[in-house]
């Protein structure tokens, strides 16, 4: 029999298969995933008799139960389309008693051997693995919510309709494209649902799907008797549809946003005879970022030799360690850089940056450690290919909470697969483009989502040769004979940053280097705020990051530069 567990903890996996090889003289093949994605992914490839699963696989961003659940029913019901519900074994948290809201949903969906209370032992687990229950064994808990409906269908939560409005948004008002995208969300939800999605429709899109589109009018034309609401954003959008892929964010986990501070002070009109006050009102709004304990993130920089992507890593990680959060550096270049910059002058620092990488691909963090900040680097000219990409990036982000990896165009492409987004690095020297499209040709023949790609002009100069320039440059593979051309994303609307190029930072850099000495804070007010753009995209720090007042004026106060 072969089983997939998910569950948090290898010990006790072992102890299971061990204690059932036991009980039942049959050997288990089995295999352990640490997270519900992996989870599903495993399932779908097919070749599992039975599936077990702790409820509390993965660490959860919010401590809200209602979110929780939410995000567990959403994943569980995309393990039931690809695994019978009825060969999963669930084991509940012990909030959880037979009979439940949430385990009622579960027995709609078919899975019925759910562990719960003191039924959460290893010869528990055995038993169901070896025999599952039936309906019939629990039908007696649930036989007042049998036919519930699960799925509330005219629910469409505010995130999902923000991007689909931003979505549209970014047509720039290019209405070719209008008809595809709402047939293309049509297939994602109920009527009910695309009902409350097309109120929230920018008023030129509902007009022209009015008059061009059948299934909009269709959809507008639904009694008014149905009830349609909007939810608040829950654990479980963290992934948006498939329209919204192109959203920035991803894969990862939501940073949610403290309410904005607004203060006022208004100078009221006095009562006097033929004399008026003028009113002054002034607002101030304050940002205030929280980011989850566990919040974690892992971005490649990539650009073609010279262009400054080490010069960028250095400076962000710096920042992010200073501001105590949990940074590793990771070098997969050929040159390896890093691994010269950090030990330069210590035998003992070569020695254990030289093998970092390497135990970290066999599971053990041996990292070169600077207080928050790790670096995983090896020998310049090392093969890289003889690493396990997958278990080396789990070992580090299992760590480290910020994971900045340096890469280059013959890094193995695995480590693209695996980030959440890319970070390409381009500066004035237009020479280079052709490579870098070169490169990124390459990783979306292989899959690679240009979703994940973000643009960083560095060292940019205010010269004919503007930023947009650039990014149309970047944007569009072309063939040296001129023959062949391909898109690779869209230069109106992907994200990008500007780091300035300033002598005195130039100086500044090259003495750092020579000094071994990281002082990016004495870096150009302009450098550093640039830079922070690109920070807060990466790993929110929390705290005071700006206040605006109602003139659209921004002052600084408090941020990460200290």
């Amino acid at each position: 029999m072969k089983v997939l567990f998910g569950i948090n903890n290898d010990d006790t996996v072992s102890g299971i298969v061990k204690f059932y090889n036991e009980k039942y003289n049959v050997k288990l093949e089995y295999k352990n995933v640490y997270y519900f994605k992996q989870f599903i992914q495993e399932l779908a490839s097919g070749g599992y008799d039975r599936a077990v699963l702790l409820e509390e696989l993965e660490k959860f961003p919010t401590t809200n139960y209602a979110q929780i659940d939410d995000y567990l029913f959403k994943n569980i019901d995309n393990m039931t389309d690809v695994f019978d519900a009825k060969s999963i074994v669930y084991i509940a948290s012990d909030r959880r008693k037979h009979g439940d809201e949430f385990l009622s949903k579960l027995f709609n969906l078919g899975m019925y051997t759910v562990l719960t209370g003191q039924d959460r032992t290893k010869g528990k687990v055995c038993e169901a693995i070896h025999t599952p229950l039936f309906k019939k064994d629990v039908k007696k808990y649930y036989e007042d919510v049998v036919g519930e409906n699960v799925y509330k269908s005219a629910e469409v939560s505010e995130i999902e309709i923000q991007r689909i409005i931003s979505y549209y948004k970014n047509q720039n008002g290019n209405t070719d494209k209008y008809n595809e995208i709402f047939d293309r969300i049509s297939t994602q939800y109920t009527n009910e649902q695309l009902r409350v999605i097309c109120n929230f429709l920018p008023a030129d899109v509902k007009q022209y799907l009015s008059m061009n589109s059948e299934k909009f009018k269709n959809i507008m034309m639904l009694p008014d008797n149905v009830t349609v609401q909007t939810v608040q954003p829950q654990a479980s959008e963290y992934k948006p549809k498939e329209i919204l892929k192109n959203s920035q964010d991803a894969n990862a986990i939501q940073i949610k946003k403290e309410p904005e501070i607004v203060e006022k002070i208004v100078v009221q009109k006095v009562p006097q005879q033929q004399v008026v006050t003028q009113v002054v009102e002034k607002e101030v709004v304050r940002n205030v970022y929280e980011v989850p304990k566990d919040y974690k993130k892992t971005v490649c920089f990539v650009g073609a030799p010279k262009v400054g992507t080490t010069f960028c890593i250095n400076a962000i990680g710096t920042y992010l360690a200073r501001n105590k959060v949990k940074t590793a550096i990771v070098d997969l270049t050929k040159k390896r850089d890093t691994y010269t910059i950090y030990t330069y002058d210590n035998e003992g620092k070569r020695h254990i940056a030289a093998e970092s990488l390497k135990y970290a691909s066999n599971g053990l963090n041996e990292p070169l450690i600077y207080d928050k900040l790790s670096i995983y680097t090896g020998m310049p000219g090392e093969d890289r290919k003889t690493y396990n990409a997958s278990a080396a990036m789990e070992t580090i982000s299992s760590n480290n909470n910020a994971i900045l990896v340096d890469t280059d165009f013959t890094t193995p492409i695995d480590y693209f697969r695996i980030c959440q987004e890319i970070y390409v690095v381009q500066d004035m020297d237009i020479l280079n483009i052709n490579q870098l499209t070169m490169f990124l040709r390459n990783l979306k023949s292989k899959g690679v989502s240009m979703n994940k790609l973000r643009v960083i002009i560095n060292k940019h100069v205010k010269c004919v040769l503007t930023a947009k320039d650039i990014l149309d440059g970047i944007a569009t593979y072309t063939s040296f004979d001129l023959k062949m051309y391909d898109e690779l994303f869209n230069s109106s609307t992907i994200p990008y940053y500007i780091l300035p190029f300033d002598m005195d930072n130039y100086k500044k850099y090259i003495e750092m280097v020579y000094k071994y000495s990281n002082k990016f804070a004495t870096f150009t007010d302009e450098f550093k705020q640039n830079l922070e753009g690109i920070i807060n995209s990466i790993y929110p720090v929390s705290g005071i990051v700006g206040t605006r007042t109602s003139a659209g004026q921004t002052r600084k106060k408090g941020g990460i530069f200290k």
